[in-house]
């Protein structure tokens, strides 16, 4: 379980509120008190960080476009090797897979997302906290994505 730490904070914005959304879909993937999910849950869940997974990244590099952010090609490197994982995990997860099989897609993603989300926010969101006023202006009129299913921001 990822527990939201002060320190993770990039913008008191958007970008923040992104990231506790990403933590309760973390935390809810990787929960010890719920039982092992079966094959369609868990590749509920993976749809799930899949779809917001993408948005954020998406939403966090029109931001950093918009504000000039100078590690930009760096970061986006960093998003798109996270996508790569994910689409690998869910592209070879398979709803008929039996228990085995999905202790150990659980088990794999979750450690994944455990340690991505938090060394990433730590190692390179933080470089954009001096930008935190440009983002949260540049964040105006973008969708919350805890609203939405759409890939509109």
């Amino acid at each position: 379980m990822i527990t939201w730490e002060p320190h993770f904070s990039v913008d008191r914005g958007v970008i923040d509120d992104d990231h506790h959304a990403l933590i309760a879909i973390i935390n809810e993937f990787v929960n010890p008190r719920i039982a092992l999910p079966d094959a369609l849950a868990l590749g509920n869940v993976l749809l799930k960080l899949d779809r917001y997974t993408k948005m954020h990244l998406r939403r966090e590099e029109l931001l950093q476009i918009k504000i000039g952010f100078p590690h930009l090609d760096t970061h986006r490197q960093q998003h798109e090797a996270l996508i790569a994982r994910l689409n690998a995990m869910r592209r070879d997860f398979r709803l008929d897979a039996g228990p085995r099989q999905v202790a150990a897609a659980h088990r794999d993603v979750a450690a994944l997302l455990d340690t991505w989300l938090t060394d990433h926010i730590l190692q390179s969101d933080l470089r954009m906290r001096p930008y935190g006023a440009a983002l949260r202006r540049g964040a105006a009129g973008f969708a919350d994505l805890s609203r939405t299913d759409s890939t509109e921001l």
